[in-house]
């Protein structure tokens, strides 16, 4: 399974996630970048206004529920099944396996299948020619080194090779909401044409929520991602600065 074999390279160092991208570098993550570099007092006012203890129930659900619409993405999308329907077929059975062996609860499952249906219904698959890579490492050692996990980068029905991150949410996101999430993806972008000099042509972000069938999938064309990499790889500047390791 690529997600577990992915999470094996990954180490926790003060709190934070790092990357053993290999020659004994350790590369911390994009997401750890962010949850760093920018500003999130607004989570926190959250988890204030709530409590703790519920805000950690919250998160808890949503991050699991989450791991379940992902990890059926990825049988659909890797089943060896020929017809889309077996492939089908074939994430359903998988995604109850997984949900034992990681001891999800009904809910959990319920609701991360619905994120899933909402892609698959909406036939947003259907764009996809051809998988390139899956929960793929990607890093860069630009401005002292970043290193994260990509969801897909796939080649489109007209041949364009995009970076593709899949979100799930509780209500349709704004554009403004999700500063973040152009970013990551920009950052992915650069690291994998630094590793294979291969320059993608669009980064896509598709998200799914919990609230309505229709998933929303934001694209970003160059421009877009020369600007935010630009700021991520500031932010990776001044992580290095501030976290020497």
């Amino acid at each position: 399974m690529a997600t577990a074999e992915g999470l094996s390279q990954t180490k926790q160092i003060n709190g934070m996630r790092y990357y053993d991208v290999g020659q004994s570098q350790l590369f911390p993550s994009v997401t750890t970048i962010l949850g760093k570099m920018t500003d999130k007092s607004g989570i926190a006012k959250w988890r204030k206004k709530i409590g703790e203890k519920e805000a950690d129930r919250i998160s808890k659900f949503s991050a699991n529920r989450g791991t379940v619409m992902h990890q059926m993405i990825e049988y659909f999308l890797l089943s060896d099944k020929k017809n889309k329907s077996d492939r089908l077929k074939d994430a359903q059975v998988k995604i109850l396996e997984f949900v034992k062996a990681e001891g999800y609860t009904e809910e959990e499952l319920n609701i991360g299948r619905k994120l899933f249906y909402n892609f698959y219904n909406a036939n947003s698959f259907d764009q996809i020619s051809k998988i390139v890579e899956i929960e793929k490492t990607l890093y860069s050692t630009r401005e002292g080194g970043y290193a994260g996990r990509v969801d897909t980068i796939y080649e489109k029905n007209d041949g364009r090779l995009i970076i593709s991150d899949y979100k799930s949410s509780r209500k349709p996101k704004q554009l403004n909401w999700i500063k973040d999430y152009f970013i990551q993806t920009s950052a992915y972008f650069v690291a994998y044409w630094e590793m294979t000099g291969v320059k993608p042509a669009d980064c896509e972000i598709w998200i799914s929520n919990e609230q309505n069938d229709t998933p929303q999938i934001f694209y970003m064309g160059l421009p877009a991602i020369r600007e935010n990499a630009g700021k991520f790889l500031k932010m990776v500047k001044d992580f290095h600065n501030k976290y020497k390791q």
